[in-house]
């Protein structure tokens, strides 16, 4: 039997195969449907097979053998797969380790039936290999577009607070100029915001670069925390939003203030960005024994459900309402990877729930007694900078 023959009667189990091994890429698999799982199985099969069958000249196949193929639907399959997957958070060297497993999964069951005649498997890894370059290709095409996105984003909001600090430093050097006090409060609350997203970026490179983000605990009271943080909200946000606090229970622990402050004030900043300004805010802290639980709640669109698998990814900026409009005009779209990346240096969970009818939950759950080792930090070349 010819091996494309072979692929066609048997693509079930192939697929299946094809299955059984991305379930094994945690935590990425977690969580996911088969037919997610599968993606564009299917499709690159048949691909593959229709690639195999159509003649190809000595030059054709140098050029294959160089990602220079032609276009097709081996590529455009490729190129969806590798789309698809990067949107769900996979890795690039996840992606490669999908083909090279299709692969062995096709040749092992081919010579296990009858043997592979050399020219027909010769064929068959020809195809693979197009289908695997263009799938990297459009990968780290992705890739550089969401850093050069990234980057576009740092220059607008770094050259706001600039300009404002610039701006009042020329008219505290102007001797005619009064009110001063009102011009250095301007100066002093654009440099914090642009601290901010300096430690930002500092927290994003610890956690690349896979030591996690520090954590100093000591015995703490939460609700303490959540009143400061809640105070601070109310008073630069009243009256156009309302915000609520209410806790319930014993909510001593041992945990670091700072961090979890931090955690708080990017949920609720999150909240009040993307949900509705004519319904309030919540911030709920509880009692659960030997847990604690936060929830940051608020009304108005859900969060998309494609969204909800990369909401907690680095750098995504997702779209909100019916009009698919993305309301985060500002801001490096870290807020909610650092909540999440704090929450797991604590041996906490962080997850969400987001309908239409009962609107959108984010729920911290964090042990009395953090199990987390304070990773070492890396040398950076700078202070360490937390807000």
């Amino acid at each position: 039997m010819q091996l494309t023959k072979f692929i066609q009667k048997n693509h079930k189990s192939i697929i299946k195969a094809w299955v059984d091994f991305a379930r094994t890429m945690q935590p990425w698999a977690q969580g996911m449907s088969e037919k997610d799982l599968q993606d564009h199985a299917e499709e690159l099969l048949v691909a593959v097979v229709n690639d195999m069958n159509s003649p190809q000249s000595k030059s054709e196949q140098s050029e294959k053998s160089q990602g220079n193929g032609m276009d097709g639907n081996l590529v455009i399959a490729g190129q969806q797969h590798a789309s698809t997957r990067l949107q769900s958070g996979l890795s690039l060297t996840q992606l490669v380790s999908e083909f090279r497993a299709l692969r062995a999964s096709v040749l092992r069951q081919w010579e296990e039936e009858q043997g592979a005649e050399s020219d027909e498997v010769t064929r068959f890894n020809e195809a693979i290999d197009e289908a695997l370059a263009t799938s990297m290709t459009q990968y780290s095409e992705a890739v550089d577009t969401t850093r050069e996105q990234f980057l576009a984003i740092l220059s607008h909001d770094l050259r706001n607070p600039l300009g404002a600090i610039i701006m009042g430093a020329q008219l505290l050097n102007d001797p005619e100029t009064e009110d001063t006090a009102d011009i250095a409060t301007v100066i002093l609350n654009s440099a914090e915001r642009m601290s901010r997203m300096v430690s930002d970026l500092l927290d994003l490179t610890r956690t690349r670069l896979g030591t996690g983000i520090p954590i100093a605990t000591k015995p703490m009271d939460l609700a303490s925390v959540c009143q400061q943080v809640f105070a601070e909200f109310h008073a630069s946000h009243a009256p156009d939003h309302r915000i609520h606090f209410e806790s319930f229970g014993d909510l001593r622990g041992e945990w670091d203030a700072d961090r979890l402050a931090q955690v708080l004030s990017n949920l609720i900043a999150n909240a009040l960005q993307y949900g509705s300004a004519a319904k309030p805010v919540s911030l709920v802290a509880r009692d659960r024994g030997q847990e604690v639980e936060l929830q940051v709640h608020n009304e108005g669109s859900p969060i998309p459900e494609s969204s909800l698998k990369t909401i907690f990814a680095p750098m995504v900026r997702h779209k909100s309402g019916a009009s698919g409009v993305d309301k985060n005009v500002s801001g490096l779209g870290l807020g909610l990877y650092i909540a999440n990346e704090v929450v797991l240096s604590h041996s906490g969970t962080i997850s969400v729930t987001s309908t239409e009818s009962s609107g959108t939950t984010f729920t911290v759950t964090l042990p009395r007694l953090s199990t987390a080792k304070t990773p070492q930090q890396p040398t950076l070349g700078m202070p360490d900078s937390s807000c």
